[in-house]
């Protein structure tokens, strides 16, 4: 029975730990089922056929919600490129955009890794003067997270400007295709001022528009008296 079992989930294209989660739960559910049969009442073929369609639906909706995006980290310089995680922190998407916040052709080779070794391998190739880093999730608390996670490495990289902005600004930066680092830019300097038309600023290189917000941050510390520090943290309002 378990060699029918294991050979059916062969066949059977999904993410390998949802694979193993439901062969357990099969495994499982045929072990009980068998103790509380007798032998000559065990209708074994119909009965592994129904659980087996039911381990099917089980993969199809966990393969589902383990592939959507989340989360989004968004680290812009020169170029752009945006990172997604899953409910679970694991890695699922790379997109790189260029100056302009296009999307590049170039395919990104991704992983299962979770987003703290993402992120210690994509920050430490960074060679950039100045790096921007705009963290986004649907959960408050997990991108409040992420900032704390991500505020380590600020401490250690004198050229690292982190802010956090909203899932609002991610899913339309989505939306849009382009960069989210780009979009809650946007958002930030037509809130600075209302002069700042949308066609003046889509002209901008994501770069320029990063720098112009940061500037802003800085002017609004030292009028508030704060001491300045490299790297702000701005948080987005609506």
């Amino acid at each position: 029975m378990n060699k029918e079992i294991k050979e059916a989930f062969d066949r059977v294209t999904a993410d390998n730990e949802l694979k193993e989660k439901a062969e357990d739960y099969v495994l499982h559910y045929m072990s009980n089922h068998d103790e509380k049969q007798s032998p000559k009442r065990k209708p074994r073929k119909k009965l592994i056929g129904l659980v087996f369609s039911l381990a099917l639906v089980f993969i199809v909706i966990g393969s589902f919600v383990y592939q959507q995006p989340v989360s989004a980290i968004s680290i812009n310089s020169t170029s752009s490129i945006e990172i997604y995680f899953n409910r679970f922190n694991r890695l699922i998407d790379v997109v790189k955009y260029d100056e302009n916040g296009e999307p590049s052709s170039e395919k990104i080779i991704i992983d299962n890794k979770k987003f703290a070794d993402v992120m210690d391998e994509v920050l430490s190739d960074v060679e950039s003067e100045e790096i921007y880093i705009t963290v986004a999730s649907n959960d408050e608390k997990t991108s409040e997270q992420m900032m704390t996670d991500l505020s380590h490495h600020q401490e250690m990289m004198g050229n690292m400007h982190l802010y956090q902005s909203t899932k609002e600004v991610m899913q339309e930066a989505q939306a849009y295709g382009t960069s989210m680092g780009r979009m809650h830019a946007m958002h930030q300097l037509q809130e600075y001022d209302s002069n700042n038309t949308q066609s003046d600023i889509e002209n901008e290189s994501t770069q320029n528009l990063m720098e112009a917000v940061e500037k802003h941050h800085q002017e609004m510390m030292e009028g508030n008296g704060t001491h300045h520090h490299h790297g702000g943290h701005m948080k987005y309002r609506r």
